[in-house]
């Protein structure tokens, strides 16, 4: 039978084929900063076995640190055979989903496309609210963008792409972060379309008496700042 650390091999490798963004967190002290830090849209959480020394408690105390910085970032706990108090455990402090191990990968896979809607859907503005980083704004009812008191005229994709940027603005975004947010979850067209849409929205943006405003994280992806 497989360990633990095969099966954390197999989903790493499971999600990365079907063209999720991982980024791994070395100890689970690291989890809070990390999610400070970067601001994914969920996090796996996998949940050692009964007889490893960190167990319900080490994760109910890291759920708990977690939404005591109130980050809103969806935990899912991934936990072999937890018994129903088990999972009303990790709930009650602070996780928004508990997935019993052994577990098919498309019910995980099912369950990330779900959180990543809802996460979506959380960001969408009221109509007619303006959008604003420094000189650049967008009426979300009108669907107008303005920088610097000139009209920025952009094609419906090009509008999506800085309309999620904006919404997370001084957040980096990893590249296939916004492919699935801007393209759709299940998006397996060609990666580099992204770098060629911000080289568009850059032309439209830019002018050499402004201070640019979509920065390259080398290794990363973009950020609106």
């Amino acid at each position: 039978m497989p360990g633990e650390a095969d099966e954390g091999v197999l989903l790493l490798k499971t999600l990365e084929a079907s063209h999720w963004s991982v980024l791994e967190v070395p100890t689970p002290v690291d989890l809070p900063d990390l999610l400070q830090q970067r601001r994914p849209f969920a996090a796996l959480i996998n949940v050692p076995g009964r007889d490893s020394p960190a167990h319900q408690q080490d994760v109910v105390d890291l759920l708990q640190q977690v939404r005591e910085r109130g980050l809103p970032t969806p935990l899912i706990c991934l936990a072999r055979g937890a018994e129903v108090s088990e999972r009303v455990g990790y709930l009650n402090a602070g996780a928004d989903d508990v997935l019993a191990r052994p577990f098919a990968f498309e019910e995980l896979l099912a369950r990330l496309r779900v959180w990543s809607r809802r996460s979506r859907m959380g960001q969408r503005d009221v109509a007619g609210d303006d959008l604003r980083c420094r000189d650049l704004t967008i009426n979300t009812a009108s669907r107008v963008v303005n920088r610097a008191g000139r009209l920025v005229k952009l094609t419906v994709k090009e509008y999506d792409l800085l309309l999620h940027l904006m919404r997370h603005q001084g957040q980096v975004q990893e590249r296939l972060q916004i492919l699935h947010a801007v393209w759709g979850d299940n998006f397996f067209g060609d990666p580099n379309l992204l770098e060629v849409y911000i080289r568009y929205l850059r032309k439209k943006l830019e002018r050499p008496e402004l201070a640019p405003l979509i920065h390259t994280v080398r290794g990363v992806g973009y950020m609106l700042q």
